[in-house]
């Protein structure tokens, strides 16, 4: 639960750095939305007992963060 939350926190930390500097919202910002969502879903997957799959909603979020980078 702790890993999500803080792959989550990364994403949302990164995603306000877009928008308050100023330049344009593309694919990058679009990408670390969907990390958010899915390390979201991995938090609460975690909370009901779900681990496995928490475990992979947290991999499909750290990879989904490390393509919006490459692509922004």
């Amino acid at each position: 639960m702790a890993a999500g939350a803080l792959v989550a926190l990364v994403c949302l930390m990164v995603i306000v750095g877009h928008i308050g500097s100023g330049t344009q919202a593309g694919v990058g910002t679009a990408g670390y939305g969907l990390s958010l969502a899915s390390a979201g879903l991995s938090v609460e997957l975690a909370r009901r007992g779900r681990t496995r799959l928490a475990m992979m909603a947290i991999i499909f979020a750290a990879a989904g963060a490390s393509l919006a980078d490459a692509l922004s």
